[in-house]
């Protein structure tokens, strides 16, 4: 079980509040030092706090979510106009039990301009508790959409597993099945080898992985497909890697191998040909991918498979303008090169 992270950092919200609590109070210290006298100072300063408190959290936590935030814009001024209209005549309550010392201060203020002052200062209050409970509000919703993108590339994820190839693997099961019936030595380590394909495509693809795994999937792919024909196919290989311990987004190279694959007629066309090459560095994984393109219909069991569209769709999810991805077609010739960041 995960430890849990005691010193949490304080959300945004709780880091402005903190701050405009503190500079509130040591100005309302500082003005009212002017024209009274100590213990009276901190008094003042406390009970003046204390209204500022109502008339912030009154918007803050009740006003806006409940009312505002939901779009009942005539039940939010309601509520504003009561609350200064209960406030201000507080206020005023408790500026008349303080005695001003007229010799500090060289104007004395009448009771219109107070009441004008105590009302102003108690909207700004309440303007600034609306502005910042609508900017936590804002950014609480940019932090959900960010776990729901991420939670949609999970389940994108999930649904390209589920569809990787069921056809093909359900295909690699009987040519097992008729090796098992002819009592072939090759039984065994077919199915060794789709035993590991499976658990890699179940269970190793929920995060990131090394690019030699993925290479491994490869191959045990094309073993599997090679099951299927008598005859070697012309399948080439160029696999050149810096570091094949650097990781990458998983299920990227499978799917281009089977594309070009399908489209190729690969087993099913004399001439069909597939050329793929990896390359790495310290920074990025480059696929190239050449194959013919077949005149023959492909086999009913070899339809279907990840199509490009899904794993430009993934790249943009996650490389965002950071991925280069070429597409080139001529009658006869497919090819595709794909630049993506090492993790």
């Amino acid at each position: 079980m995960p430890e849990k992270n005691v010193f949490a950092v304080p959300s945004f919200g709780v880091v402005v509040q903190i701050a405009f609590w503190a500079l509130l109070f040591g100005f309302i210290i500082s003005l009212s030092s002017l024209v009274l006298r100590w213990p009276d100072v901190l008094y003042r300063a406390v009970l003046t706090l204390c209204c500022h408190l109502i008339n912030f959290y009154f918007f803050y936590s009740f006003l806006m979510p409940r009312y505002f935030e939901k779009g009942k814009y005539i039940s939010s001024l309601a509520g504003c106009l009561l609350l200064l209209t209960l406030i201000t005549p507080l206020r005023m309550h408790l500026e008349s039990l303080f005695v001003i010392d007229i010799s500090a201060f060289s104007l004395r203020i009448g009771a219109n301009a107070r009441a004008g002052f105590i009302i102003f200062s108690e909207v700004t209050i309440a303007a600034f508790a609306s502005l910042l409970k609508l900017a936590v509000s804002s950014d609480k919703m940019k932090n959900r959409l960010k776990d729901m993108e991420k939670n949609q590339l999970e389940t994108e994820l999930r649904f390209l597993k589920a569809q990787m190839s069921p056809h093909f693997l359900f295909n690699s099961i009987n040519n097992i099945y008729s090796l098992v019936l002819l009592k072939s030595d090759q039984a065994p380590n077919a199915l060794m080898k789709l035993s590991i394909l499976l658990r890699y495509l179940l269970y190793e693809c929920d995060h990131k992985v090394s690019i030699a795994k993925e290479v491994e999937a490869l191959k045990t792919f094309n073993d599997l497909f090679q099951l299927k024909f008598e005859t070697p196919l012309k399948l080439n290989w160029d696999i050149r890697l810096m570091n094949s311990n650097r990781h990458i987004e998983p299920l990227f190279l499978v799917p281009l191998l089977e594309n070009a694959m399908k489209h190729s007629g690969l087993g099913t066309d004399p001439d069909a040909e597939v050329h793929i090459a990896i390359i790495s560095n310290e920074k990025t994984l480059k696929v190239k991918t050449g194959n013919s393109i077949s005149t023959v219909a492909p086999l009913p069991d070899e339809r279907g498979g990840i199509g490009l569209a899904n794993i430009k769709k993934r790249l943009e999810r996650i490389f965002p303008g950071a991925y280069r991805l070429e597409i080139n077609q001529s009658a006869n010739w497919f090819s595709l090169t794909l630049e993506m960041p090492l993790l």
